[in-house]
């Protein structure tokens, strides 16, 4: 089974002269879209659920040192 193999991959920002040197090469190629914001999205919503686990392990602790209090 072929599923942890490791693939290299080579990303660039899109220029005629490199789509030309491909074809001449005749190195296969997909060219693929990103918008930059849905990556700073991905990473802003990344780091606000860091954020918020450590308010949720935070609380669980505090509640675990004031246990006493409760009963």
């Amino acid at each position: 089974m072929k599923f942890f193999d490791k693939k290299k991959y080579i990303e660039t920002e899109y220029e005629d002269r490199h789509i030309e040197n491909l074809n001449k090469a005749n190195v296969p190629y997909v060219i693929k879209e990103r918008r930059e914001f849905t990556s700073l999205l991905s990473m802003v919503y990344f780091v606000y659920s860091i954020i918020l686990d450590c308010f949720v392990l935070l609380g669980i602790a505090y509640a675990i040192l004031n246990i006493d209090k409760i009963f």
